[in-house]
């Protein structure tokens, strides 16, 4: 699907003015796990934005015993499955928000304090007019990339071709990002994939590929 990219993108800036309403989150701890945990470069820390109703962090968490992970879904009904579901699992290591994203990563994120961020499968919003409400297409990207450590990574996971390219080309063209890696995934290339999330197993199921684009930041 072609695109106008912007020439620039201009900042996200963290200081609001006094009109801006910051939504509220509530956050979910299972039982029996440690306090939930500050996000500064002490930390181990990935955070997952709209994670739906937690399949994905779930199998991060059980995959990643050593990791922290922030796992937040700003739609009521998703979170409280996913809440349901973190409650019987009890990982020690998944704290569940619920919250708008960029209110909460705005609010508590802070220069090179994060590992990993993850976004599964996000809205493309596909019309050309709302590049703006693409990930890559948001000021708040150059957010995240302040906030990750060096060495640090951010994953978009999506089966639309047209917005894995418009992506990539982004990437390269206004953020001047080091050039992603593209993993390509299908059940001909990968038989024995795990989906880990329900849309995955529904886009393979349908024949269709999936695209991890993995941006790293540089260690120096």
């Amino acid at each position: 699907m072609p695109t106008m990219l912007y020439p620039l993108s201009r900042p996200y800036f963290v200081l609001r003015p006094r009109n801006h309403y910051m939504r509220p989150f509530k956050p979910y701890i299972p039982d029996n796990t440690p306090p939930f945990p500050d996000i500064s470069a002490d930390n181990a820390i990935d955070i997952e934005i709209g994670c739906g109703v937690g399949l994905h962090p779930i199998l991060y968490c059980q995959g990643n015993p050593n990791r922290q992970l922030i796992a937040i879904e700003h739609t009521r009904e998703k979170f409280d499955k996913f809440a349901r579901r973190a409650a019987q699992h009890k990982l020690p290591n998944l704290y569940p928000i619920h919250a708008n994203a960029i209110s909460f990563i705005g609010k508590y994120g802070r220069k090179e304090s994060v590992d990993r961020f993850l976004l599964m499968y996000p809205n493309p919003n596909p019309k050309p007019s709302q590049l703006n409400k693409r990930w890559h297409g948001m000021p708040f990207m150059g957010f995240l990339w302040n906030c990750l450590k060096p060495g640090g990574s951010i994953t978009i996971v999506t089966n639309e071709s047209w917005y894995k390219e418009e992506a990539l080309e982004h990437f390269e063209r206004v953020w001047n990002f080091p050039v992603p890696n593209v993993k390509a995934i299908s059940l001909d290339s990968h038989p024995d994939w795990r989906s880990r999330t329900h849309f995955e197993a529904k886009y393979l199921k349908r024949g269709e590929t999936c695209y991890d684009i993995c941006l790293h930041k540089p260690l120096a």
